[in-house]
């Protein structure tokens, strides 16, 4: 009965909260006219390739792997999938996974393309992720690229690139069953492209000093050897955030202070309240620094049924608008993170008879943060730098047998094993590391009374040995068709967990279909959250969720409108957070705490409204549950909209992609103090639109411009974590530390350019026999 009343109240605020939205937003109110205006059409179709390459049918039909045993048709996936192509990441201008991600229902993003200062980023999925999200799984051709010691999600901006792929397929809801820990919330797996001859060269230049380069080359070897390569660069200088939003004054108006709290002498004593001679007083040059540096080396040798690929990525990116501009140094050229990782695999594929195949994979992969940069504090320490460092490595392999029982029954039977190297981060203070074992100043030394400079202190080192074992069995109908799985892990860190997943797929036929899912995963505890001397808890268990979705399909109107829902309700348990304790360093340790619901629905849909006419949206609602009903998640917008126009002229010749992401109000925790007392309680809306135009020059070179944020939206993602400082505290006289160390907000970038010029090779497509298709 409790149940039944929780969804009546459920039931009853949707309906609110969405006719409240329907008035905020006329794109959302076009949206659902258009859904509710059409009515199925005859089954004629309209097998023609119109825009984005691809008709409306086709891309339903594209072969999917993510979560799967076989390839298998996105309709017909035991996941919410969702395939973004490679002719959609060029034509809409995608440089970033948050570019694409910000388009897709489910995520919210607290920084942007900046990252999230020493975390790779700050994003949510379905409401849930803290600073780094290691509750979303990223992977490379079935590689995972997440932190091996931090869990924390990788390749999320200017680390990665996008010309190699050939898609990207990003599942919402658990994958455990298939992946492991950190396939919590939803799986991203770029897939790079395999067997093809071409060469495409893309160079461009943007604002703020931006430039870089994109290179992929495809060639054929031999009769069965074919090698692929793709490098990336680029370098901006960023526009400082001299002219971003910024109303609580957390980045201009401050003052340096009149005195540094700690500091060492030349002979390396600790001095206490010494004045600040050279800069006291003085105004602090307003903005953050907001350079960014990469490079990126992708390649693969395929030879028959085997391939060798590697991957290497070293991005060094400033901290941006992570941290308060009144206690530290944000315009220091060298207040940076840099992010060294790789990978290196080998894969086979052996049939063994007519039914029987057999993967196997060997992998080894490296995840570093290297320390030669980090962050000056104003008010101590005025010459010493506080640098992040961390070097993990991990090998593993995985064997997968597939059996082929019919062309409708398939089973899988799988079996991994890995040992990492994982590592704790050393906090260090002064003069850089020069080697990876050690520091030649260890901050917890430091900060103490009687502390002294360039004390060494070696890296913390854990060992932890894995094993999993997991079975996946599908079964087709005409019509209908089912995945059950089920997944037991070992870890020396914390023990074992058992994972099972079920879905239900009922197919009438190919112009609609209804899918229901339910998937339980798992989130491990890192070596921080166990080991970390100031928040540590050893005692901590991995942290857990039941997801329940019911999916609906449809296609209307001759295959020209093409039309998804879901809705999910997520059960997380023992989930890991903060908890106040007195005893530890920090005032508070890590603790699996209370369990959490929350559910949501989506709407995907994509409409041709000529060949060369398409239109594409999506509207995403999103709320907690408690006994008292619903209640909005922190730094989560309850309503999203984004929309898209994708439009060709000139006979074919011009390409233009017009996208906008609405997103309402964001509910900011009660240590936000800014925001609850100047905003409500609530970061405003924002409406941004982006833009791409492309012109085929001559058949095989493309002029692109590409303008984000168009209409010079003035707006700032949700701080991270608490968000808890407060600007207002600081007196560079009288009050020079305050409390909090994440402002209240991080203000974002308004209209940047991009222009890209492309050119292509025309490309030829070979099977694993080497000959074209």
């Amino acid at each position: 009965m409790k149940k039944y009343s929780l969804y009546k109240r459920l039931l009853r605020g949707c309906v609110v909260d969405v006719t409240v939205v329907l008035r905020q937003s006329r794109y959302l109110f076009l949206m659902l006219v258009a859904m509710c205006a059409v009515r199925v059409a005859g089954q004629d179709s309209v097998r023609i390739k119109q825009t984005y390459q691809y008709s409306l049918m086709e891309l339903s039909q594209l072969k999917t792997i993510t979560g799967s045993i076989k390839e298998v048709e996105v309709t017909k996936s035991p996941s919410n999938i969702t395939v973004i192509t490679q002719k959609m990441i060029e034509d809409r201008g995608y440089q970033t996974l948050v570019d694409v991600c910000q388009d897709i229902p489910g995520f919210d993003f607290m920084l942007y393309n900046e990252g999230n200062g020493e975390y790779p980023t700050h994003n949510m999925n379905r409401g849930i992720g803290e600073v780094g999200n290691s509750e979303v799984l990223v992977m490379v051709d079935g590689i995972v690229q997440n932190n091996i010691s931090f869990n924390w999600s990788y390749l999320w901006t200017y680390e990665n690139m996008l010309i190699d792929i050939e898609r990207i397929e990003i599942v919402q809801g658990p994958g455990s069953v298939v992946y492991g820990a950190q396939a919590f919330t939803g799986i991203i797996h770029l897939i790079t492209k395999s067997n093809h001859e071409t060469v495409v060269v893309k160079s461009f230049v943007g604002s703020d000093n931006t430039r870089g380069a994109d290179v992929l080359i495809g060639s054929k070897l031999g009769e069965s050897l074919h090698l692929s390569m793709a490098v990336h660069s680029m370098f901006s200088k960023g526009d400082m955030g001299l002219n971003r939003y910024d109303p609580g004054s957390y980045f201009k108006n401050h003052r340096y202070p009149a005195y540094f709290t700690t500091d060492y002498n030349y002979e390396g004593d600790m001095l206490y309240d010494q004045p600040n001679t050279s800069y006291g007083g003085k105004t602090i040059p307003e903005g953050f620094n907001t350079t960014q540096s990469s490079f990126s080396l992708r390649g693969k040798l395929h030879y028959k049924n085997s391939t060798i690929g590697v991957f290497y990525s070293d991005y060094i990116r400033a901290y941006g608008p992570t941290i308060v501009a009144y206690e530290y140094d944000l315009i220091d050229k060298e207040n940076t993170s840099h992010y060294r990782n790789f990978h290196t695999y080998f894969n086979n594929t052996t049939d063994v008879g007519s039914k029987l195949q057999v993967h196997s994979s060997l992998v080894f992969r490296g995840t570093n943060i290297i320390p030669d940069g980090g962050f000056k504090y104003l008010y101590r320490f005025p010459n010493l730098r506080k640098s992040y460092g961390a070097y993990s490595y991990q090998a593993y392999i995985e064997e997968r047998l597939i059996w082929d029982f019919d062309n409708n029954s398939h089973f899988s039977l799988g079996l991994k094993g890995s040992i990492s190297r994982k590592s704790d981060r050393i906090v260090s203070l002064g003069t850089y590391p020069n080697d990876k074992n050690s520091t030649p100043s260890s901050w917890d030394e430091a900060i103490k009374e009687d502390g002294s400079l360039n004390v060494p202190k070696s890296y913390p080192l854990f060992t932890v040995n894995e094993v999993a074992v997991f079975g996946l069995w599908d079964k087709q109908w005409k019509k209908m068709s089912y995945s059950v799985g089920l997944r037991y892990d070992y870890s020396s860190e914390f023990g074992s967990i058992l994972n099972p997943r079920m879905t239900f797929d009922y197919n009438p036929s190919e112009y609609f279909g209804v899918k229901l899912l339910y998937g339980k995963a798992f989130r491990q505890p890192s070596i921080f959250e166990l080991s970390n001397e100031f928040r540590g808890n050893p005692n901590l268990s991995p942290q857990k969720i039941h997801t329940y979705e019911l999916e609906l399909r449809s296609m209307m109107l001759n295959e020209r409108l093409s039309i998804k829902a879901n809705t999910f309700l997520s059960e997380v348990d023992e989930l890991i957070g903060k908890v106040s304790d007195p005893t530890s360093l920090s005032g508070e340790r890590f603790e699996n705490i209370d369990q959490i619901t929350i559910t949501g629905l989506s709407v995907d849909l994509s409409w041709q409204l000529h060949k060369q006419l398409r239109y594409y949206s999506n509207y995403n609602y999103l709320v907690g549950l408690n006994k008292e009903g619903m209640y909005a998640i922190n730094r989560t917008s309850k309503h999203k909209v984004n929309a898209g126009l994708n439009a060709l002229f000139l006979n074919d010749r011009l390409t233009s992609d017009i996208r906008l992401n609405w997103v309402g109000k964001r509910k900011a925790p009660e240590e936000n103090r800014w925001i609850q007392t100047y905003e409500g309680g609530y970061a405003p809306s924002y409406m941004k639109v982006n833009m791409a135009l492309s012109y085929n020059i001559i058949p095989n070179l493309k002029l692109q411009l590409v303008v984000n944020n168009l209409l010079d939206e003035q707006f700032y993602g949700m701080g991270r974590e608490t968000g808890s400082a407060y600007a207002e505290d600081y007196n560079f006289e009288t009050n020079i530390n305050p409390e909090g160390l994440i402002p209240a907000y991080h203000p974002q970038p308004g209209r940047i350019f991009l222009i890209n010029l492309i050119w292509k090779q025309p490309t030829k497509m070979f099977n694993r026999d080497s000959e074209k298709i």
